[in-house]
């Protein structure tokens, strides 16, 4: 090997050997934890709060803050601590038990930090007996039969059903090109017609919710009886339900409503900008989703869709009529790749930490080492860079990211060898 050569071998090693990662469960590292955990204080549930090193490390101490401060779970009669972790058990939690958590670890490298985890109640204000309402719309002409969603956390899932009055285990999906379900709840028919009425079956609206098991019936409905229609039609199309502008944050299911009524049937044909969206169903960006075009979806957002939509409707006898609206794409800061959860350094070199995050707005960026915040830091292009280290420099390297949407965060346990 000559001169060269060896000069190249030598820089490169600088490069690779500097910070190194080790095998996952060679050094303590804590698991990654949810950002959200739910309980029913309902008597019955308990609730897991987990603090535990991936590798099975001995003479760990744990510690718990709540809301920025330490908590002393000891000193209450409902939590437990599972042998030999730091996850603690809620049984029966109470509302009193919400907040935000987070678990510190001391370990004989430093200590590790969990993400902040906010323990939440799930909950949703169950209604009164419900009755069943009858209706006697006016044939061909739009309709509605509304459904109010109670208070609750979080939202629950909505869905209506055509049920037998004399058991309700007999129901049937309503799949109906007339009929469409709106994110506010309410059921609203584009004309009615002599199959909607039913003296045997109701509309029934029922709510899923993790704080109930089973379904939950918020509303019923009879359409007894159809009116003659006195006015002439004269095709003309009306809005029944239009979205309005909105945010929506990347990763989530967006859905863009444009619900006209009339008879003839109109259906939409979409458009980004001024260019037709022309989806299939399986297409992340389509309007092929049992709604016969009455709902724009979009499976997983991204920034890109940002942009003014446009549903244009005509079913060639009313006027031709149009919508649009402006969605808005935000972002909770996200990783552009996960933290190595170990690094290996050798002395006297430097610590080169990786801390790539995006978010629209741009998320703000913070460290912590052993659990306190780095005042005087590096961090350049998503690199953490501190220099000329030893041995008690070991430790670990906690990295957060935070907008008004969300928190990220990370940690490496940095050892210095």
């Amino acid at each position: 090997m000559n001169a060269i050569q060896s000069s190249i071998v030598f820089a490169a090693c600088i490069i690779l050997c500097a910070s190194q990662p080790t095998k996952p469960s060679s050094l303590p590292v804590l698991k990654d934890q949810p950002a959200e955990v739910l309980f029913k204080a309902d008597n019955y549930s308990t609730v897991l709060l987990e603090c535990v090193t991936e590798s099975e490390e001995k003479d760990v101490k744990y510690s718990w803050f709540k809301n920025g401060s330490p908590f002393d779970w000891k000193a209450l009669g409902h939590i437990a601590e599972r042998e030999g972790e730091g996850s603690i058990m809620f049984f029966n939690p109470q509302p009193s038990d919400e907040g935000v958590y987070h678990c510190q670890a001391k370990t004989n490298y430093g200590t590790a930090s969990t993400r902040p985890i906010a323990l939440k109640k799930a909950y949703i204000d169950k209604p009164a007996a419900v009755a069943t309402k009858e209706h006697g719309p006016v044939v061909g002409r739009p309709y509605k039969l509304d459904c109010v969603i109670p208070n609750s956390y979080p939202k629950p899932t909505i869905t209506w059903k055509k049920q037998l009055k004399t058991d309700a285990k007999v129901a049937e999906e309503i799949l109906d090109r007339r009929i469409t379900l709106s994110p506010e709840g309410t059921l609203y028919f584009s004309n009615v017609t002599k199959e909607d009425v039913s003296p045997l079956h109701d509309y029934v609206c029922v709510a899923k919710h993790p704080a109930v098991i089973g379904e939950l019936v918020l509303a019923k409905h009879n359409i007894k009886a159809l009116i003659d229609d006195k006015e002439e039609n004269n095709g003309n199309l009306v809005p029944q339900y239009l979205s309005k502008d909105m945010v929506a944050k990347v990763g989530d299911t967006t859905m863009i409503y444009c619900i006209f009524g009339g008879t003839p049937l109109g259906f939409p044909n979409w458009y980004k900008g001024d260019k037709l969206i022309e989806g299939k169903h399986s297409d992340r960006v389509t309007d092929h989703n049992r709604t016969s075009g009455k709902r724009l979806l979009i499976k997983y957002t991204y920034i890109e869709d940002e942009d003014t939509y446009t549903c244009k409707v005509d079913n060639k006898v009313g006027g031709p009529v149009s919508h649009s609206m402006k969605l808005t794409v935000v972002s909770a800061p996200r990783f552009l790749k996960n933290l190595d959860k170990q690094l290996d350094v050798k002395d006297s070199n430097d610590i080169q930490v990786p801390c790539k995050v995006t978010g629209k707005p741009e998320p703000k960026v913070t460290w912590t080492y052993n659990g306190k915040p780095i005042e005087k830091l590096s961090y350049k292009d998503g690199v953490l860079t501190v220099p000329k280290v030893n041995k008690a420099s070991t430790g670990y390297y906690g990295c957060k990211a935070e907008n008004e949407h969300g928190i990220v965060y990370a940690e490496t346990l940095v050892n210095v060898v």
